[in-house]
């Protein structure tokens, strides 16, 4: 079974039981979408199509089977599946939730592979509220030379994520070779604003290191982002099969990074899912650009997210292996937490694997939140101990500990000294051949990778 077009609605008010079981799920390929309490949870499944709700009992305002209660008044059982999921493991409990019209009933601590299982169950004679037709190109790939919006020619697919696809385009009027970035089959509404909010976001940094962002169109109902055209290899290709990048490369790459992050926070965009991933080495006429892509997940501060699901989605799918502790516990965060997951990109930049590796999801979280990383003179023993400080300190669980991200590059090449080309030297393999933009800079919903 599929899971990618399953919407789970999770009401859950405590927050670290609802972070754990939301990037489970999200882990396993559902969508998934949060609430904190009853009411919450009642005008969720107003507005946003949900297959099944997982129903915490004990909730503020309303408890959960007065939640389940005013649900049986719209939604059947076999429309709506509802599993309770309780430390209220009494039978007189259980019998009252069944009575009420509840399909399943877990008691907590609640075992996660066992959650997963009831939801299939629930899910096995029901079909996925997908998009509409009317919202969607009908075909994927789009074929080559569709034109979208009377201007822009599609040549070519380069790249493609669980809930987009980035197209080679030509603009027809200019004659500009372009990059759209468009929705497919998978996506929907959340996805939408997220892509939406890219547009927002880009456009407002200004920066040599930040894609540039052409225009923002809706075609046949799709939404769609015109965007340069990039050429070259993503950070992460970069790095992959080595045993790290010379600590010279590193800043290379690092000092620009941070600069386009500094021009975000000043101008109150959070990126929320800095990694090599989201780092392309842009191939211009006068020479290497790095640029910083995927702002679709930002979080512009002082603005109101758009919805529930798309606060999932900025909150949790961007990548747990890079988060910063507070945000994996359910914490306050500013602008430092991109820091942080600076820190451990450039750790694995220099060592070629991250500070905390698990892949078992719940454990890496525990790494993240109260490990300190490994010390970076293990791998790289030549490395001076002012770089490897500042890469600790980078990755410090407090955020009052890391240092300011405009001054991060400047103290790492700084700390490298006369000598920057300790480490390993041996040319990346990064498998780019075509010279258009690589797959790897499709970001639409990034995977939670452990």
């Amino acid at each position: 079974m599929s899971h990618s077009q399953f919407t789970v609605l999770l009401v859950e008010d405590d927050p670290v039981s609802r972070e754990m079981w939301s990037l489970y799920l999200a882990n396993e390929g559902f969508t998934v979408v949060e609430a904190v309490d009853g009411v919450e949870a009642l005008a969720l499944v107003e507005e946003t199509p949900v297959d099944v709700v997982i129903l915490d009992v004990m909730l503020p305002e309303l408890d959960g089977f007065e939640v389940l209660t005013k649900l049986r008044r719209s939604f059947g059982p076999e429309e709506l599946p509802v599993i309770m999921a309780t430390a209220r493991d009494k039978s007189k409990d259980i019998v009252r939730g069944f009575d009420l019209g509840a399909n399943d009933y877990v008691t907590k601590p609640v075992n996660l592979e066992v959650l997963q299982m009831r939801i299939q169950s629930q899910l096995r004679t029901k079909s996925p509220q997908a998009p509409a037709a009317a919202d969607l190109i009908s075909q994927d790939p789009v074929p080559a030379g569709t034109v979208l919006d009377g201007r822009f020619e599609i040549e070519e697919l380069i790249g493609r994520g669980s809930c987009g696809a980035v197209y080679r385009a030509r603009h027809l009027g200019l004659d500009r070779a372009v990059a759209i970035k468009l929705l497919t089959a998978a996506a929907g509404v959340a996805s939408e604003s997220r892509l939406r909010r890219e547009g927002i976001s880009a456009c407002r940094i200004e920066h040599p290191n930040a894609v540039e962002v052409l225009d923002f169109c809706v075609t046949e109902s799709v939404p769609f982002l015109v965007m340069q055209l990039l050429r070259g290899h993503s950070l992460d290709q970069e790095i992959r099969g080595r045993r790290g990048l010379t600590p010279g490369r590193c800043a290379e790459i690092l000092h620009p990074a941070c600069e386009v992050l500094a021009e975000a926070h000043a101008q109150g965009i959070i990126h929320r899912d800095v990694k090599p991933h989201n780092v392309f080495l842009h191939q211009a006429r006068k020479g290497e650009v790095v640029k910083v892509l995927d702002f679709g997940i930002a979080k512009i501060v002082g603005e109101k997210i758009l919805s529930r699901r798309l606060t999932l989605e900025g909150s949790l799918v961007g990548t747990p292996a890079y988060m910063a502790p507070e945000r994996l516990s359910d914490s306050r965060y500013d602008g430092r937490a991109d820091v942080y997951s600076l820190g451990v990109m450039l750790y694995e930049m220099l060592a070629g694997e991250r500070p905390f590796n698990s892949p078992d999801l719940l454990e890496l979280i525990r790494l993240q939140v109260h490990e300190p990383p490994p010390r970076l003179r293990y791998h790289l023993p030549d490395l001076p101990a002012e770089a490897e400080a500042v890469v600790l300190a980078a990755l410090a669980k407090d955020p009052d500990e890391r240092p300011e991200i405009s001054e991060m590059g400047d103290l790492f090449e700084a700390a490298l000294g006369p000598d920057a080309s300790v480490g390993n030297t041996e040319p990346a393999s990064t498998g780019e051949s075509s010279g258009t933009a690589a797959g790897e800079w499709v970001a639409t919903l990034p995977e939670a990778e452990g």
